[in-house]
């Protein structure tokens, strides 16, 4: 009988991976008019970058003939979150108490629509998870089903 089990774990992972990737665009959206952070700079907006689990690609895993695809995927192996690298921006607010004598303030580098994006595509991609482990569980059943006939 196929490993079912492998099935729902792989479903589970990307559910984790777009879990943090949810709270991550959450983070940046709270932060994106943060003039200071704790450690005294802006803020630095985060992106989540995951990697798949198992030895071998992704993709060299998908290249092997039918014949010989007894090769386990195994989802998301681990997720880092790592800075965007984007500098800070220059805003003139010459109110704010962090501005330059110049009247600038640094301010983070967060494009709120893509941010509005990553939150959009992160839950349907969650969503997509869940259904595959629905599928999964619907297909463990039927196979249950069918062996308890014979």
């Amino acid at each position: 009988m196929q490993d079912y089990g492998g099935l729902l774990a792989i479903s589970a992972t990307g559910m984790q991976a777009e879990r943090l990737r949810l709270e991550v665009a959450a983070q940046n959206l709270a932060n994106a008019h943060s003039v200071i952070s704790g450690q005294g700079e802006p803020y630095r907006a985060l992106r989540v970058v995951p990697y798949a689990a198992g030895s071998e690609l992704f993709d060299n895993k998908l290249k092997i003939s039918a014949a010989s695809a007894t090769a386990e995927l195994h989802g998301v192996g681990h997720v880092e979150v790592v800075p965007t690298g984007a500098e800070p921006r220059l805003d003139h607010d010459p109110g704010n108490p962090f501005a330059d004598a110049q009247g600038m303030v640094r301010v983070p580098q967060i494009d709120v629509a893509d941010e509005m994006l990553t939150v959009l595509t992160s839950v349907r991609a969650y969503e997509a998870n869940v259904r595959a482990m629905a599928a999964a569980k619907s297909i463990f059943m039927k196979a249950l089903d069918i062996g308890s006939n014979h």
